[in-house]
């Protein structure tokens, strides 16, 4: 009876294909972090325009720095940390800065091509970043290169806002997410489960795409936590456009995408259980693994913050006592 109840779980293990979220510590210093970042060596955490960095090793605080303002060693609205191999790249509104792995100041980047440009990630001879435009009287985000100094170039893709001036405001629009592997561009910028690989110039090296996948329905139940997060998050707003809010028959494909260890990470909106649908992909889009993975959303629009580096899933989430615990998940 032992060996047959020990058998049922290893094959239960091997089939589903994910290993269990374990808490590794509690973050004391952070009372609402954004987002995470994590590098061979270290741990960053981002609150508003504050940034903490934890030792790997024992994930104890080594240093915080940042702070809101406009000046040197400021950053207004948000940061956001980009690890490279001798330096941090931090964006935040109206420019770019680059620090030591240690906090340490090195330089700044002013933005040139107005409020709507942003996250900025570094490719040859300049940048990818975010950019914003009208036509027809509608709003449009894009994506564009970017030269040395952040003035903008071409256009990669655009995406109609989901907010307009007048309208339907359709909530969870598909998404327009872009990172960098090398001189590469990875961008989720059209409608199906698709990902677009670029060169360095914009031009199309090839895509991966999945033409059988399923959508998960939005249900009556969905629109009732989707609209109850909205209020939560947005009372005022809510309140003036709760009439113009439209929602989907069926959920976008793609939710988000990971670039790690050589393989990109793609989640959907399927999940069960505080577990997320993943499609693992080498990065010339051969299939590797289809798996659920523990991730937990604080609430229906937004998971907590979380980053996969080294084959697992590192995540901050907050628990009944308002402490925030690091929880690991060796992705198998």
């Amino acid at each position: 009876m032992k060996k047959n109840i020990l058998l049922f779980i290893l094959v239960f293990v091997i089939f589903t294909g994910f290993g269990f979220s374990k808490k590794v510590a509690t973050i004391l210093e952070v009372l609402k972090p954004s987002t995470i970042t994590i590098d061979n060596k270290q741990m960053y955490v981002v609150e508003k325009t504050s940034i903490y960095i934890y030792s790997l090793k024992d994930f104890k605080l080594k240093k915080k720095f940042g702070k809101d303002g406009e000046g040197p060693g400021e950053f207004k609205i948000f940061a956001n940390v980009y690890p490279q191999k001798d330096s941090l790249l931090i964006n935040s509104f109206g420019k770019l800065s680059y620090y030591t792995k240690d906090g340490i100041l090195k330089k700044e980047l002013k933005t040139k091509s107005g409020i709507g440009s942003l996250l900025f990630y570094p490719i040859k001879n300049g940048f990818v970043g975010r950019g914003f435009t009208t036509k027809d009287k509608k709003f449009y985000f894009t994506v564009n290169l970017f030269d040395s100094d952040l003035n903008k170039g071409k256009e990669l893709y655009r995406m109609l806002s989901p907010a307009q001036q007048t309208g339907k405001i359709n909530i969870l629009s598909r998404s327009l997410v872009y990172q960098i592997q090398g001189d590469k561009i990875f961008i989720t910028g059209k409608e199906g489960f698709g990902l677009d690989i670029l060169d360095n110039t914009g031009k199309k090296l090839y895509s991966i795409a999945r033409e059988d996948y399923k959508k998960r329905k939005f249900t009556s139940e969905d629109e009732k936590k989707f609209r109850e997060t909205l209020k939560l998050l947005y009372r005022a707003q809510y309140d003036r456009v709760k009439s113009r809010i439209s929602f989907p028959d069926y959920f976008p494909e793609i939710f988000n995408f990971f670039i790690a260890d050589n393989k990109i990470y793609i989640s959907t909106w399927k999940w069960e259980n505080e577990k997320i649908e993943f499609f693992i992909y080498g990065l010339k889009g051969k299939l590797l693994k289809h798996l659920f993975i523990p991730f937990v959303f604080q609430n229906a629009l937004q998971p907590y913050p979380a980053v996969i580096k080294n084959g697992k899933l590192y995540q901050l989430i907050e628990n009944d006592d308002e402490e925030w615990e690091l929880h690991i998940t060796d992705i198998k």
